[in-house]
Formats: structure tokens, C-alpha cells, sequence
């Protein structure tokens, strides 16, 4: 499509986005609850409402808003922004930035807001809409955020489009952080400094001591002082959610970060049951349980990673058993319980050994079909736990000689 076209079809779609919005963010968890635990931390950071009623209306009433801390909940949904964005892809690779540079000139321009006779849909300011509030998350999706934060930085006056713009990114970093890297959430305050320092200038007409000569704001013009009010209180709003979700970021990070030692104990794990001639599924088992714990993104894929490491503790005593109880010429039930005690009957775990594997075995299963999912900190922990007790459990099989019968 030839570029002068597509401009011109982009600003239509930017005025009826003016008029009639239609941004907005919808929850898309399969599990509603797993939404509201993820929320109660954040929340109560900032409120002291209960978690249980917390929705996104309510949500959006706290300033500064708390930052989800499973993003991927909540999705941006706008058909102005769809047909924007199939307009975009039309536009020749060569010529994109020129049209994002083009369509970006609305950002200085007073004429982007639309008075509303009713209550005004979020976000709105006044109850005015605007259209920047789909131009900033068109952007943010395309990879033009420098593009807009650069046109931010050169901005002379205070308008409230750009007050209802930054609402939305208020919205956008609570709901979908991850839209932006750890660098980019570091940034965005020092990339907002000037357009508050401008906001400001329109907050005061005189400053200077109290009782003391008072020295007059040249660039001040009467009018713009709640615009400005506004603009500040967003930004200053905006740095606490990107402080909040960089700590989410280096959190999530860290948590993950593999501890050598427990690396170590897993590979000789390995090791021990290759030697002691354990089925190869049960290292396959332990693998997908690390990878699926690597990998995770929510509570939902955090409990596969327990599910699979309650198999693999459970058949570490059952398959231990059958071997154990076939050479001695017993007969033992082939369940965990059974398997356990007959372990500790055997004398190749003791009473108190007993106790404590029965209880992360319990843990284990409790978390591994809780509704609420598992918290990261309980997958690493018995994680941990599982390939230290593998450690323990298969050297006392390897000093004692058992070795594994093939079915």
C-alpha cells in the first residue's frame, strides 16, 4: 500500500478511536482464583481490600496500581488497534518508520480528545477520551516504543491526550509487564523526566520562599495546571509499577538461577540409578520435571513439574521394593505406602526417615493438584528436596548391593 494511503486511512482510524474507544484489557485465566492469588501480594502493598473482590474496575481505582504478577492473564483486546495494526503490515517494510513517525504527530496535537455526555470509558481524564491511549499500545506491540517515548521527550505543553495516554500505560505495565525487558521498565522514568518537568511548569504561575520574593514562571500559561497535576501523578504512578515489575523480573530470575551443589546431586542421581539399573523413564520423569520447573510461566505448569516429581519419588520406592522383596522372596503390595514401609522394616531407611518421606511425599501431592496451583517457591524447595533425598536413598541402595530386576 502506498504511504500517503495508509497514513490517511491510519488517522481515520485514530479519530473514530477518539470518538468511540476501544481499548481495553480482558481476564483470560482459566481459573479465576489463580488471578486473585497472584494479585494478593501486590494488593496488599497498596490497599488493605480483600483480595477475593479485587477485579480489574476495582483495580483500576489504586494509584499506583499493583503489577500482576502473571501477566499473561489479561489481554489487550481492541478493534481499532487490529485494524490499525493489518494496516501496518501493508505498509512496505521500508517505509514503516516514516509512518509511525507520521501518525506519532497527534502525540503534541491539542485536537486528540473527545468530550463524553455520559461517564466516560477507561481511561479518560475529565471525562475526555482520546485515541493515544490505542497509538501508545499499538507502539508498545509493534517494537516503536522508543519511537513514542522520543516523541514524549520533545513535547512543549501538557494536553490531556497525553494525560489519558499515560493511564493506559499505567494499565499496560500493571496487566503485561512482560510487553517490556528489565531494561526497558528501568528506563521508562528517566524517559518521562523531561514531559514531567514540562507538566510542572504548568502547575505554578509564581514560586519562591514563603514571605520572600516570588519569582514568575515564564513558561507558565492559565489553563493547563490539573493537566499538569495529572501528568506528574501518572509518571510518578508509572516509576513505582516499573520498580515493582523490574523486582519481578531479577525475583523470577534468581529463583531460577541453578544452585551448583543441587545440580551436582541431581547428575549423580543420575548416575546411581543408571548404575543400579532403574528404568530409563524414571530419569526421563526427573528431566521433565526440571525442564517443565525451567520453563514455567504460571502456577498451572509449576504443578506439572510437582506431579512429576511425586512420580519419580514414588516409584523410587516401589521399584526399589519389588527388587528388594523378589530377592528375599516376600510379597508386598506395589503401592507407595506398602512400598515404604516394608523400606523401613528392611532396615534401609529408619523411623525417622520414614516420617519425613512420607511427608514430602504428602507435600507433594497436595501441591501438585491444589487448585490454586504451586508457587514458585514451593517447586524450587521440593524440587531441591526430591533430588537431595534421591541422593541419600540410592547411595543406601548402592552400599547394600540392590540392584534393579528388569521387568
Amino acid at each position: 500500500m502506498e504511504l500517503a494511503e495508509a497514513t490517511r486511512q491510519a488517522l481515520l482510524i485514530l479519530e473514530e478511536e477518539q470518538i468511540s474507544p476501544t481499548v481495553d484489557y480482558e481476564l483470560v485465566s482459566p481459573d479465576w482464583r489463580i488471578h486473585m492469588q497472584s494479585l494478593t501480594d501486590a494488593v496488599r502493598s497498596y490497599t488493605t481490600a480483600r483480595a477475593d473482590v479485587i477485579n480489574i474496575y476495582t483495580m483500576r481505582q489504586q494509584r499506583p496500581r499493583p503489577v500482576t504478577q502473571t501477566p499473561h492473564l489479561y489481554v489487550f483486546k481492541s478493534s481499532n488497534y487490529d485494524l490499525l495494526r493489518t494496516l501496518f503490515e501493508h505498509v512496505h517494510t521500508d517505509e514503516r518508520s516514516q509512518f509511525v513517525d507520521t501518525i506519532l504527530k497527534l502525540v503534541k496535537s491539542r485536537t486528540t480528545t473527545h468530550k463524553e455526555i455520559r461517564a466516560a470509558r477507561f481511561p479518560h481524564f475529565e471525562n475526555y477520551t482520546s485515541c493515544l491511549p490505542m497509538l501508545a499500545e499499538f507502539c508498545f506491540r509493534t517494537g516503536n516504543s522508543a519511537a513514542l517515548f522520543e516523541t514524549l521527550q520533545d513535547v512543549k505543553l501538557p494536553t490531556r491526550g497525553i494525560a489519558i495516554m499515560l493511564k493506559q500505560l499505567e494499565e499496560t505495565i500493571a496487566l503485561n509487564y512482560d510487553l517490556f525487558t528489565e531494561i526497558d521498565l528501568d528506563e521508562i522514568p528517566r524517559l518521562l523526566e523531561n514531559l514531567r518537568a514540562v507538566a510542572e511548569l504548568q502547575t505554578y504561575k509564581t514560586r519562591g520562599p514563603r514571605g520572600g520574593k516570588q519569582v514568575p514562571n515564564l513558561q507558565y500559561r492559565a489553563g493547563f495546571e490539573r493537566i499538569g497535576r495529572e501528568i506528574i501523578y501518572a509518571i510518578d504512578n508509572i516509576a513505582q509499577e516499573c520498580r515493582r515489575a523490574v523486582f519481578y523480573y531479577i525475583r523470577d530470575g534468581l529463583q531460577k538461577r541453578p544452585n551448583l551443589e543441587v545440580e551436582s546431586d541431581k547428575k549423580t542421581v543420575e548416575n546411581y540409578m543408571t548404575k543400579l539399573g532403574f528404568d530409563a523413564q524414571m530419569v526421563d520423569s526427573l528431566n521433565e520435571a526440571e525442564n517443565e520447573y525451567r520453563s514455567a510461566t504460571n502456577q498451572f505448569e509449576l504443578k506439572n513439574t510437582l506431579g512429576h516429581l511425586r512420580s519419580f519419588l514414588e516409584h523410587l520406592h516401589r521399584e526399589s521394593v519389588k527388587s528388594i522383596a523378589d530377592a528375599a522372596g516376600d510379597t508386598v503390595e506395589d503401592r507407595w505406602g506398602k512400598a515404604t514401609i516394608y523400606l523401613r522394616t528392611q532396615g534401609l531407611i529408619t523411623q525417622q526417615h520414614e516420617s519425613f518421606v512420607t511427608s514430602l511425599y504428602t507435600l507433594l501431592s497436595d501441591e501438585s493438584v491444589h487448585p490454586l496451583g504451586a508457587a514458585p517457591e514451593y517447586a524450587r524447595l521440593l524440587r531441591n528436596v526430591v533430588i537431595e533425598y534421591g541422593v541419600m536413598f540410592l547411595s543406601v541402595l548402592d552400599k547394600r548391593g540392590v540392584t534393579i530386576a528388569k521387568s
